[in-house]
């Protein structure tokens, strides 16, 4: 995350010299990864054809925005092809139709996770082939697969998929409801049926069965009745704290969680034992970062470190290269190799 943990080699591309260190860099790798713009590749000399020619071995990995379909060769950002253009943006707007701002990097993030994935496969793929291969994946395409599920209902009706006000929530059950104390938790009763009689019982609330819109936690009353069961809930849930509330529903075998805010998240000992913050050790200290969401029972993750500054790594990866301290002076000299 944020550049934690790589090296970094600064070369001038724009100078044939520099493109060839870049080739020789790359044709020695297991994998090249790229999010440039398909034309600027091709100048660069740095397209799949031309890589992959030279190194037959070579997984070549890249992000785009719209797709290897877009002709135009359109430049997007997370906010663009991800979040706008593929309907993620409409489908959170609120009640006056206006679309939210999306998470920093939530796109580019989810990209590169799919791409991480595309590109284990294709290692794999290379341990009985011998053959490296083109894997690539989009901004666009990686927002559908996110709203999968509202992608398929929207295939099939021209409809919008579903409302995003409370009370249009398809099963009432599964919902986000105020406390006294002016927090939030999100009940996810996903079978209210099974689950009716302790919800009951949790709430006090044994008099929401004997309203025939309600009775017996029925899913099919309860999705026409849900506005009706969501205001009632309301009125209920504003009766006590979050904190009790979560303790009474999780008692009772139901499945509850506080709406947390993200300053408190991140500090939160769940948190914080699943490994998700890591301190990352420098010259001035330590400071808390992201980590990656995987881990591994046999090997634990390497300990981080900083981001380096740009090109700090140069001339260390050069001479693992087989440049000589000569050959370096000379691209510096001619402006291949940043100085």
């Amino acid at each position: 995350m944020h550049n934690r943990t790589r090296r970094s080699v600064a070369l001038d591309l724009s100078v044939p010299v520099g493109r060839g260190v870049a080739r020789r860099l790359i044709t020695a790798a297991d994998v090249f990864v790229t999010n440039l713009r398909q034309k600027a590749l091709t100048r660069l000399e740095l397209d799949s054809t031309t890589l992959r020619a030279a190194a037959p071995q070579l997984v070549y990995a890249q992000v785009t925005g719209y797709g290897d379909a877009d002709e135009e060769n359109r430049r997007s950002y997370d906010h663009g092809a991800f979040w706008s253009y593929s309907g993620m943006a409409a489908l959170f707007r609120d009640s006056a139709g206006t679309p939210p701002q999306p998470a920093g990097g939530m796109g580019d993030r989810a990209s590169g996770s799919a791409l991480a994935g595309a590109v284990c496969a294709a290692l794999f793929a290379r341990q009985r082939t011998g053959r490296g291969e083109h894997v690539s994946v989009s901004l666009l395409s990686t927002a559908m697969w996110l709203m999968a599920s509202d992608a398929a209902d929207a295939l099939r009706t021209p409809a919008p998929a579903r409302g995003n006000d409370r009370l249009s929530a398809p099963i009432p059950t599964v919902n986000c409801f105020r406390c006294a104390d002016g927090r939030w938790l999100w009940l996810q009763s996903m079978l209210p049926e099974r689950d009716w009689d302790a919800l009951l019982t949790a709430l006090d609330a044994r008099w929401l069965d004997d309203d025939p819109r309600f009775s017996g936690g029925d899913g099919r009353l309860l999705a026409q009745g849900r506005a009706a069961l969501t205001e009632a809930l309301d009125e209920i849930f504003r009766q006590r704290g979050a904190a009790e509330w979560c303790r009474r529903l999780s008692c009772a075998g139901l499945t509850v969680a506080e709406v947390r805010e993200l300053s408190e998240a991140v500090r939160d000992p769940l948190v914080l034992g699943s490994g998700a913050i890591r301190q990352v050790r420098h010259d001035g200290g330590a400071y808390a970062t992201v980590s990656s969401p995987c881990s591994f029972a046999s090997a634990p993750l390497a300990e981080p470190r900083p981001a380096p500054v740009v090109g700090a790594d140069t001339e260390q990866v050069l001479a693992e290269l087989g440049i000589t301290g000569s050959e370096l002076t000379e691209l510096r000299a001619s402006g291949a190799v940043a100085r």
